[in-house]
């Protein structure tokens, strides 16, 4: 039983092109053995019915004579015959015709019918199923529905192939369209929150702008002017750096990944010098595992760490720590605080673009940019971004990223 199922198995298996052959030669087999028990059953209908006509006509075409040399009767009993179809009727001669015509058409006529069936069959049974699935899964695709699966058959011949190299191409673009959404839906926050934060300085703006034409030159005085000069410069300074910001941030899907191969030895090195630098009168110590070299994007990789080791140093109390490891073809780089660390709130929404925490809204230089671009640069990577908080209840950042192969 277990070898007809694996000889079941082996065929199922099998090419289009060698199934269809299968098929065709069963299909010869098949009209070969129509056409010999059609053969053999015809002439046995014109035996019988030769045989009638001896027994009915024998008389008549069949006489006794003598034969006769040189006057000499050499033999008294013969027979001499004429031809027997001479004294058969129109109508059974037509039959027995009939019989040998269908001998001869039977030939062409069997072998195209089962031939033709045998290539209905293959259709049905080898073609019919993917080439449907196909057409259903291009027509969802067409009317941009991603939200489905393309089952291949067990077969493995070139029809499943081809749906498992369509489905690969469907979960392709379905990836594709779920970033793409993803991308536009954290634009429109990004834009949303744009606006959002600009209209309390640019109202703070126009607030002083018409105070100062109500008022000047005539009751104030030149200190008052200075003073509300010097207020509307910093909120104009603060637009500066909020737009430079969003020009980055909007800039962030254009940065290219350039890996080169990178000593970790050195990568660690210039991590441990700014990260004292960025930390100023904290605390920071750099914990570090693995050695050897990394084909990664080392300025990359530097820019994250310096947005991640500012960001912990804007929240501590006393110390930042970074643990730089390499796992396999991974780098790890965990940055920790003694802060109070995110709240319920920030360990959902932290890396979300201009997201900022309570503590942050009072600070007018935090924007909610950092972790988000280090999120995205991460990504970008190969890698990926996972906040969350201590034992102790500072906050910790883990960022990854995958060595690339190199260009």
């Amino acid at each position: 039983m277990g070898k007809v199922k694996a000889r079941k198995r082996r065929l199922r298996r099998l090419s289009l092109k060698w199934s269809f052959v299968l098929y065709e030669i069963i299909s010869v087999l098949v009209a070969l053995s129509i056409v010999l028990a059609l053969t053999a059953l015809c002439a046995n209908l014109q035996n019988r019915l030769y045989d009638s006509w001896e027994q009915r006509f024998g008389a008549d075409y069949r006489k006794p004579g003598q034969l006769v040399v040189d006057g000499e009767v050499v033999a008294e009993q013969i027979y001499y015959s004429s031809s027997l179809f001479e004294h058969v009727p129109a109508e059974e001669h037509d039959l027995y015709n009939l019989y040998g015509a269908v001998t001869l058409i039977s030939y062409p006529v069997v072998f195209i019918i089962c031939m033709l069936i045998a290539g209905i069959l293959f259709y049905r049974r080898k073609l019919k199923a993917p080439l449907k699935a196909v057409e259903q899964a291009a027509g969802r695709i067409a009317q941009n529905d991603l939200d489905f699966s393309i089952v291949a058959l067990e077969n493995g011949n070139e029809m499943d192939r081809a749906l498992g190299a369509m489905e690969k191409m469907r979960a392709a673009l379905a990836s594709s369209s779920r970033e793409m959404w993803r991308m536009l839906e954290e634009r429109r926050q990004m834009q949303a929150a744009f606006s959002h934060d600009l209209r309390t300085p640019l109202t703070i703006l126009r607030g002083y702008s018409d105070f100062l034409k109500k008022y000047f030159p005539d009751r104030l005085t030149r200190e008052k002017v200075v003073e509300t000069l010097e207020v509307m410069d910093s909120h104009i300074a603060r637009l500066e750096r909020y737009t430079a910001t969003m020009g980055e941030a909007a800039r962030l899907e254009e940065v290219a990944v350039s890996p080169a191969r990178t000593p970790i030895k050195a990568l660690r090195a210039q991590m441990a010098a700014e990260g004292a630098l960025v930390c100023g009168g904290l605390s920071f110590s750099l914990e570090s595992g693995g050695e050897g070299d990394a084909d990664v994007d080392a300025a990359l990789i530097l820019r994250v760490f310096d947005n991640l080791v500012s960001n912990a140093a804007r929240y501590a109390k006393t110390k930042v720590t970074a643990i730089f490891l390499r796992l396999g073809e991974t780098l790890s780089l965990t940055v920790e605080d003694d802060g109070s660390g995110f709240s319920p709130e920030g360990l959902k929404r932290a890396v979300e673009p201009y997201f900022r925490d309570k503590a942050d809204a009072r600070d007018g230089e935090h924007f909610g940019l950092g972790l988000y671009i280090c999120r995205t640069l991460a990504e970008r990577h190969g890698g990926s971004l996972v906040v969350g908080n201590t034992p102790e209840g500072g906050a910790r950042v883990r960022a990854t990223f995958k060595f690339l192969p190199l260009q």
